[in-house]
């Protein structure tokens, strides 16, 4: 699925550039009282994207300050090695190509567009779409470049992971994204058209309504307000528009003197509001944003992405406040989410196949353990007098097998269904020990032995206790069935559960077998690639998806001194 179907905030967003350009400039002709730099300053800090402006020789001399609070380095420092410093923070493998991107633009005149990742305040790298455009003067030569840098990195990755669908589903998919890129050509053309619509008003006359409401509800002056729809329009109401742009008159279709005379134009429900009230009356200097329902003047209905810059200074409070046009992005994105859906039930209709040849990896060991315990139930019967203890204990593990078959089964009815599974809070210890106790009588069987290694005694994870004890389970026998290969050291293995990094919990299964295949260790998760003779080559497959499925990762590597250890990660609780 291509990134087009993807873009549309994009185009809000460099459109909001353009917007507030051309909002300065056309206050400086309007001989705008508040024109200076400090307003500017205001106009390009409010967008939510990163602002900048670069030269013919492709030194960039601005940046607002969501540089800042991406990256966490100042504006300053991008902008130095004389307006070069920016590209150090874009991913090695990224900056050259932006690089060359940034000097064909400038070589052939046309629009600068270049997909990256940059490196974040959190130290993640992210993807960012940057575009520019040239301005020219009266001899068609360019002497500025501005430019908008855009966060898209959802977007990626939701591409990424429709690319991963079953190839089976391949022709669908296609069918279904061009629907949705024709739909996406008719969005983006209204986009095209469309402009910001901003807003400056006075919060003074609400503040001081606000202050004996503060003083009486705290904190939870946003729920009075919510629960009060007609108190929040009256505050509302107090709110003094100042000024509007062209692009306001045309996205609520009223003409500027219309919406200077009113305090909320167009608003239908006011309880988003609620939210940005108390921030206004905890007097903190913060941007809001959420999402508002309009009526035009033709009576049209309107979805509206809001953001709200407060602005302080000792002449009063003022809010810069820019609306963006979302109704059809909202009816796009409804399209996508059903498409999801639709792709969604053929993949488990499809995948039906997968777990059949699960069940059956799955339900070897159970089926085997039954079958053992049977005929050491039945010899020990067979004895006289007979050896009724054995027996008991040969039954008793049987019932705990053909109990962990029926689960089996139940998780492979709900994977083919709609159902969820069932997480719940669980002590990972506790099914770490289950699990090696349920292969006991085998691990004695083989002459093998399996000892734990416990760092942390109780640890909460939010599981499906079934899945869980599969992956153990599975593990556990991978790593019996590698020590008793030829050229192994020792039947030993060893379950260590310990702490992880920052919240997470670490489970490893430690074998001295054979190890991982040599040049294949890459391969080791892919579906039907089996080191075994005859495996069917699904079960660490699923054992990863189990996994990742849960917010944690498997990995597998050959231990130094011969064996091999996998290793799974889960958030604790």
């Amino acid at each position: 699925m291509s990134l087009v179907l993807y873009s549309l905030p994009l185009i809000a967003a460099a459109l909001g550039g353009a917007v507030a350009s051309r909002f300065v400039a056309a206050g400086c002709r309007r001989g705008y009282r508040r024109n200076s730099i400090d307003d500017l300053r205001n106009v390009a800090d409010s967008v939510p994207q990163v602002l900048w402006q670069g030269l013919p020789d492709g030194r960039v001399t601005f940046m607002n300050l969501r540089w800042t609070e991406i990256t966490g380095a100042t504006v300053d420092a991008g902008l130095e090695e004389d307006g070069w410093a920016w590209q150090n923070w874009f991913h090695p493998e990224d900056r050259q190509g932006l690089l060359d991107d940034w000097a064909s633009a400038r070589a052939t005149g046309h629009q600068f567009s270049s997909y990256r990742r940059l490196l974040h305040s959190d130290g993640t790298y992210r993807w960012l779409q940057v575009t520019a455009r040239p301005v020219r003067n009266a001899d068609g030569e360019i002497y500025r470049w501005y430019g908008v840098s855009t966060d898209i990195h959802a977007e990626m990755q939701a591409q990424l992971s429709v690319q991963a669908l079953n190839q089976t589903l391949e022709q669908r998919v296609e069918e279904r994204t061009r629907e949705l890129s024709r739909s996406e050509r008719r969005y983006r053309s209204i986009f095209e058209q469309s402009r910001v619509a901003l807003f400056e008003q006075d919060l003074d006359a609400l503040i001081d309504a606000l202050r004996p409401l503060r003083i009486e509800h705290g904190a939870g002056l946003s729920d009075y307000l919510r629960d009060r729809p007609e108190v929040l329009s009256g505050l509302l109401s107090l709110l003094k528009t100042e000024e509007v742009n062209s692009s306001a008159e045309h996205f609520l279709g009223k003409e500027r003197r219309m919406l200077l005379a009113q305090s909320r134009p167009g608003v239908v429900d006011p309880k988003p509001f609620a939210e940005l009230l108390q921030l206004i009356a905890d007097g903190l200097d913060e941007q809001w944003e959420g999402m508002v329902t309009l009526k035009a003047s033709d009576g049209t209905i309107k979805k509206a992405l809001c953001g709200v810059t407060l602005m302080r200074s000792p002449e009063g409070t003022r809010a810069l406040t820019h609306l963006s046009d979302i109704t059809d992005r909202e009816q796009t994105r409804e399209l996508l989410i059903q498409a999801r859906d639709e792709l969604a039930r053929a993949n488990r209709a499809l995948s039906i196949g997968a777990l059949s040849m699960s069940l059956a990896h799955d339900l070897g060991q159970p089926i085997s353990s039954i079958a053992m315990d049977a005929t050491v139930g039945q010899r020990a019967l067979s004895k006289a007098p007979a050896d009724t203890v054995t027996a008991r204990k040969a039954i008793d593990r049987m019932v705990v097998s053909v109990r962990r078959a029926a689960d089996l089964l139940d998780r492979t009815r709900e994977q083919a269904s709609r159902r969820e599974r069932s997480v719940e809070p669980i002590d990972i210890v506790s099914i770490v020990r289950a699990s090696i106790q349920l292969l006991e009588h085998e691990i004695h069987f083989q002459g093998g032995s399996v000892s734990l290694d416990l760092q942390v005694q109780s640890v909460l994870v939010a599981v499906d206790r079934v899945e869980l004890q599969q992956v153990l389970v599975n593990l556990i026998l991978n790593a019996m069935a590698a020590s008793q290969e030829p050229g192994s050291k020792d039947p030993a293995i060893v379950v260590a559960v310990r702490s992880g990094r920052e919240a997470d919990v670490v489970v490893e299964v430690r074998d001295q077998g054979v190890g991982l295949p040599i040049g294949s260790e890459h391969r080791i998760f892919d579906p039907l690639f089996s080191t075994k003779p005859g495996g069917m080559g699904m079960g660490l497959a699923i054992c990863r998806t189990i996994i990742e499925a849960f917010g944690g990762g498997l990995t597998a590597s050959n231990n130094a001194q011969g064996g091999a250890t996998f290793s799974f990660t889960l958030p604790r609780l």
